[in-house]
């Protein structure tokens, strides 16, 4: 589709201008573009490994508190467990140019109870899900993570389609209509010229 500019040689500078910019810009989006793929499925491995080994950690941990659950009622297990305190600090790191929150445990408590009444799977089981805490702040790290740069490439490929299928095509096809143009009125002036030296030659 050709733009809607006058054709004359400003113009034309102008578009050529343009068309430098657009296409070296589009050569770094298309960059960008393989990179942020590039650490998408690094990421997407790395969420991947870690959900297989917190599903086999999960897999521990309600083992142990459905052994402890078969010899002790809910409302028994409550009054053994008083709740605990746990606090978290959230930090930023940057991945290209988005920023990726990251938690980290800044305050864990666990309270006591009683060891006597309560059955060893238990310990087990609190241990283990202590255990899990980390994978699953990592877990949500990397969900956001992908989420973010999904939505990155996404946007990136957008801008990409457009530079490459609309606006350079435009400029280009302008471009060659401003020298058509040009060139035709180049053509009609020296024709003109030409009739006006031989009107002069004859008088």
């Amino acid at each position: 589709m050709r733009l809607s500019v006058n054709p004359n040689r400003m113009e034309l500078m102008k578009l050529r201008r343009r068309l430098v910019l657009a296409e070296r810009g589009h050569k770094l989006l298309k960059g960008k573009l393989e990179e942020i793929m590039r650490r998408f499925l690094q990421l997407m491995k790395e969420l991947y490994n870690l959900q297989e080994i917190v599903s086999l950690k999960l897999k521990k941990v309600f083992l142990s508190f459905v052994l402890v659950r078969s010899g002790s009622s809910r409302k028994d297990l409550e009054k053994l467990i008083p709740e605990g305190k746990l606090i978290l600090a959230t930090k930023e790191e940057k991945i290209l140019n988005l920023t990726i929150p990251r938690f980290e445990i800044e305050e864990k408590e666990v309270s006591d109870y009683d060891f006597l009444n309560t059955e060893s799977e238990l310990d087990v089981g609190l241990k283990k899900t202590q255990e899990l805490l980390k994978d699953l702040m990592e877990m949500s790290r990397l969900w956001k993570a992908v989420e973010l740069l999904s939505h990155e490439i996404e946007t990136t490929r957008r801008r990409v389609n457009a530079l490459e299928h609309i606006l350079i095509p435009s400029i280009k096809e302008t471009i060659r209509y401003i020298s058509s143009r040009l060139e035709e009125m180049e053509r009609s002036y020296q024709v003109q010229l030409m009739r006006v030296k031989d009107i002069v030659r004859r008088h």
